[in-house]
């Protein structure tokens, strides 16, 4: 592919990928695959998805922020579990083949699935939950995370299954809570990934554009059409996700 092509190719990917992540997750089982396919080995290819997933944080923060989605309260301890959890996960891709734990969360991913669908208040009215309750959403939230920060895959429906059911959120609050621990994870995992010479920066400034436009765009869609409609959306990602990172 001529190497303007490829530049117009990732920018188009990013955008798509990043308007489904936006509104529901999952938008890096597009985005990673596609660098891939043209050339980038899976560790370059995750953290060069993890470059261009900074304009996708900083556009849908923006959009979010101003529709007053973010659920403030929750920020510093997640921020800080977003942290931790990125060191120690890009530490952990540089000595490990992530390609080997993408049948375990798409069986966790299809697993999960009839649980935001037990009671049909879960991520469309926001709930307000014991302490106990949160403690353990932290813990998980620290582990997947950790997970993010080595995979990256996949794994922002796990988030916001978190989000809803172990803090009560909406899934648009999830969604518009989570960009800034994203960003928090992906700054940090990027440093690690930098030191080791692992981001190609000539596809990702194409992805980073492409990712900001998406982002943006993505999160408009999600504040239009409301929690009901984008539960829906994401429970057919969830299941597009599982069958992806279980059969391919």
């Amino acid at each position: 592919m001529p190497e303007i092509l490829t530049f117009v190719a990732v920018f188009l990917i990013g955008f798509i990928a990043s308007v489904i992540g936006a509104m529901v997750g999952g938008g890096s089982l597009l985005s990673i695959p596609f660098l891939i396919f043209i050339g980038l080995p899976p560790q370059m290819a995750i953290a060069t998805d993890r470059f261009g997933g900074i304009g996708a944080a900083t556009s849908a923060l923006f959009k979010f922020g101003k529709a007053k989605k973010i659920a403030w309260k929750y920020v510093p301890i997640l921020a800080i579990l977003s942290f931790v959890g990125s060191l120690i996960g890009a530490n952990i891709l540089l000595s490990i083949d992530p390609r080997i734990l993408q049948r375990v969360a798409g069986f966790l991913l299809l697993f999960l699935l009839p649980f935001v669908f037990l009671k049909k208040d879960i991520g469309v009215q926001q709930k307000k939950l014991s302490k106990l309750k949160r403690a353990f959403g932290c813990l998980v939230y620290l582990f997947i995370q950790t997970f993010t920060g080595f995979f990256g895959a996949g794994t922002g429906p796990f988030i916001f299954y978190t989000l809803m059911i172990g803090f009560g959120l909406t899934i648009v609050e999830a969604v518009a809570t989570q960009t800034i621990p994203f960003l928090i994870l992906s700054i940090s995992s990027l440093i690690v990934f930098a030191t080791h010479g692992l981001i190609n920066y000539q596809i990702g400034i194409a992805l980073l554009f492409g990712m900001s436009a998406g982002g943006y765009v993505g999160a408009h869609i999600a504040l239009t059409k409301g929690s009901a409609w984008v539960k829906r959306l994401f429970a057919v990602i969830i299941i597009v996700a599982g069958i992806k990172l279980l059969f391919f």
